[in-house]
């Protein structure tokens, strides 16, 4: 996870884009350690990782649409 969050928040977002990144990327790191635990994916776990997807995305396309 240190890869992602160095490259997701160096990369001039604002500050508020910034808490909002690391909170996620917090709460996906959690997730991922209670689900490597388990030994099993299920459907809630990749449902789950795809809202981390939707949630990461849709900060960075605001961020993005706000250069413009």
């Amino acid at each position: 996870m240190p890869f992602l969050r160095g490259k997701l928040l160096s990369n001039g977002y604002s500050d508020n884009a910034r808490r909002e990144l690391e909170y996620l990327l917090k709460e996906l790191e959690r997730f991922y350690k209670r689900v490597a635990c388990c030994g099993e994916i299920e459907e809630k776990h990749m449902k789950a990782i795809r809202s981390f997807s939707r949630d990461i995305a849709s900060i960075l396309a605001f961020e993005k649409s706000k250069a413009f």
